[in-house]
């Protein structure tokens, strides 16, 4: 069945609405990793009119649209809420958690953050069970074993057991992340272990966690790279620069972006406005208002011909031609032409796509494989989507 395209403003604007549109040039500051703005208060909610369920890849309704709001699967569980409360369902529909949290978070390594309505923090596990009291003014995912809480006004961070293994005394952190996080303890930041030992010394103004094996720093208003024993590889020279991946990373000296190796080197000649690395062997890159990818030795994969490209998944990006996207592979062939009204990242093996009668689900090739019988569907995750009933 074929679904024509609408190009009114109308349809443009509706697009806009849902939130879950891509952002290939959102970056993290320091500032994204303290906190996040809590849920309303309960007597401020308002039930749904419409509610939100879940599909299989078959696109059956399998656990049915009985909640007002709710999140992606994680570990077997997914959030939900009812009547301004959260609580967790399993992949069958029943409940794991009934709802009575003031706010919930998905699963990361066997737990999941929950906030009461006394606005403190804890975590419970796969079964349900609060494992870690809620105590916390703020709390974090656990990653490498450890979560990040906010004790007083400092951060320190906590195991498994709700112990504090790592001192409450930064100002800002990060989370752990392949043995490592970014700490502030006055005004520099370091790198820290998971044993709560400085391997990179507190002395830059900003520091990124490793990436391709360099860490990217900045002191005095210049960018440069060191390696995980903190030595220097790449002296600080330039104004802006990008994390390392697959051996190159892009930096700015003077007004534009090159590609260089892990010596420095730049690589290739060409310059560029904007850059970033794609994901599978692409960097997407952008000159003059019009995108296009290039690989790791900056040879030109996809023109810059391009009113919009997004990174790479599974094999596929997005690229707007005119008002209108359709779907590309990494080595630049157009496997759909630019035909939908928006269309969103691959994830396992299914795009949502916005048709003229909503948002659809379409495969690899870009063919419609589930309708658009919903309001709002969001991506697959562990096999299921949630869908909003119109």
């Amino acid at each position: 069945m074929k679904y024509p395209i609408a190009t009114i403003t109308l349809f443009v604007l509706l697009c806009c609405f849902f939130s879950c549109t891509n952002d290939p040039n959102s970056t993290t500051t320091e500032d994204d990793t303290i906190g996040e703005e809590l849920p309303p208060e309960k007597e401020d909610f308002k039930e749904a009119r419409h509610k939100w369920g879940y599909i299989n890849k078959s696109g059956n309704l399998t656990i049915p649209a009985d909640f007002d709001d709710s999140r992606d699967f994680s570990e077997g569980l997914a959030v939900v809420q009812k009547k301004g409360e959260w609580g967790y369902i399993d992949q069958t529909g029943k409940y794991v958690v009934e709802p009575k949290y003031k706010g919930a978070w998905s699963f990361h390594e066997g737990l999941a953050r929950v906030l009461t309505w006394e606005n403190t923090m804890g975590y419970v596990n796969l079964a349900g069970r609060e494992v870690i009291q809620t105590q916390y003014k703020n709390a974090k995912d656990f990653n490498d074993g450890l979560a990040r809480v906010k004790i007083d006004a400092w951060y320190g961070y906590i195991n498994k057991k709700g112990e504090l293994v790592i001192e409450n005394k930064f100002i800002n952190a990060s989370d752990f992340k392949n043995g490592l996080a970014k700490v502030k303890e006055t005004d520099k930041y370091g790198l820290i272990n998971t044993a709560g030992a400085y391997v990179i010394p507190a002395e830059y103004d900003k520091l990124e966690l490793p990436s391709d094996g360099l860490i990217r720093f900045k002191n005095d208003g210049k960018v440069g790279y060191l390696d995980t024993s903190g030595k220097v590889l790449i002296e600080p020279t330039f104004k802006t620069g990008i994390d390392f991946n697959d051996g190159v990373a892009a930096a700015k000296k003077e007004d534009a972006f090159q590609l260089i190796d892990k010596q420095g080197k730049v690589l290739g000649t060409r310059e560029f406005d904007m850059v970033w690395y794609g994901n599978e062997g692409r960097w997407v890159v952008e000159k003059d208002g019009k995108f296009g990818a290039v690989d790791e030795e900056g040879n030109v994969v996809i023109p810059m011909v391009y009113n919009q490209l997004y990174s790479f998944s599974e094999g596929r990006t997005c690229y707007n031609k005119g008002k209108l996207w359709g779907i590309m592979d990494a080595d630049g062939k157009e496997i759909t032409p630019a035909q939908f009204g928006l269309a969103w990242d691959y994830k396992e093996g299914f795009a949502r796509a916005a048709v003229y009668e909503g948002i659809a689900f379409i495969d690899r090739a870009g063919e419609v494989t589930i309708a658009p019988d919903y309001l709002d569907v969001r991506d697959f995750s562990e096999g299921l989507a949630k869908v909003q009933l119109r």
